[in-house]
């Protein structure tokens, strides 16, 4: 572990038992796919990703206090979401990028849909958003970002998915079309445990 990844750590917590619970009760059953905004259905899976806010298209009804306790935890409420599973997810093409940091021992390849690509099934394309993780760390990614950047919504790492204790469910890494170093700096914009995405 590099002393940045330690301090990045440190500055964020670490997730306690009561807060993955609260996580696990949060997760919501229901059933379909979501290739674009006018076709998005209801998750038949649990839900890993929330989307919220400035959006065209939802498959749920408003925040409900009673139900969405880990919501409500991290105060975030609205009157309707665009939710996914993992099958959702994928089926919006699953992507393959190798991150080359200097602070990992190796490279590592992340697999997941585009940011922008969630983000227009959701009807939010072209508009900044607040990635949000399970300890509540908020990542601002600027719409202008999103397009100069090769944002991937990681739900694999090397092969596997990834679970609460790997950063996930959901890693966004981006790696620069121009091939430049990915550097520490870099490292630092990567929301991990992420659930949820506010558009403003």
């Amino acid at each position: 572990m590099t002393e940045t990844t330690a301090l990045r750590m440190a500055s964020r917590g670490l997730l306690s038992a009561a807060l993955a619970a609260a996580f696990c009760g949060a997760v919501v059953f229901a059933s379909g796919t979501a290739p674009r905004a006018a076709d998005l259905a209801k998750p038949v899976g649990p839900v890993v990703l929330t989307v919220a806010g400035d959006i065209g298209a939802a498959n749920r009804p408003a925040f409900d206090e009673g139900t969405d306790s880990f919501l409500n935890y991290h105060e975030k409420t609205f009157q309707s979401a665009a939710e996914f599973d993992r099958a959702m997810l994928e089926s919006l093409g699953m992507q393959r990028v190798e991150i080359a940091y200097e602070g990992w021992a190796q490279p590592s390849t992340f697999e997941g849909p585009w940011l922008k690509d969630v983000l227009a099934a959701a009807g939010a394309a072209g508009k900044d958003v607040t990635v949000v993780a399970l300890d509540g760390f908020g990542a601002e990614i600027p719409a202008a970002d999103i397009q100069a950047l090769d944002w991937v919504v990681g739900l694999k790492r090397d092969g596997r998915y990834l679970g609460l204790g790997q950063r996930g469910p959901i890693w966004l890494v981006y790696r620069r079309p121009d091939g430049a170093v990915l550097t520490a700096e870099d490292e630092q914009r990567w929301p991990w445990a992420a659930f949820y995405i506010e558009v403003e």
